[in-house]
């Protein structure tokens, strides 16, 4: 009985990780590509400094609509209160 309870964690941990990494591989063997079940089997992106150029940035005022303001509907009960 003692041998149950030592190992029946042990099991229990890493069952799920079993599995996690088991699916990882049957996925890679069928071809898929980033799947990222796993992030660790892959490669970051490289991020080239110099690369890219900023972006202009439009500087003008932005510009409102002429539209007449909306009242509520009870606007007149609210100045009465």
């Amino acid at each position: 009985m003692n041998f149950i309870h030592e190992y029946a964690l042990l099991v229990a941990v890493s069952l799920p990780v079993a599995v996690v990494v088991a699916m990882q591989a049957y996925l890679f063997l069928n071809g898929e590509r980033g799947t990222l079940l796993l992030p660790g089997f892959g490669a970051f992106p490289k991020v080239e400094i110099g690369a890219m150029e900023p972006a202009a940035v439009d500087v003008s005022p932005a510009k409102a609509t002429a539209r007449p303001v909306e009242f509520a509907v009870n606007d007149l009960c609210e100045e009465a209160a």
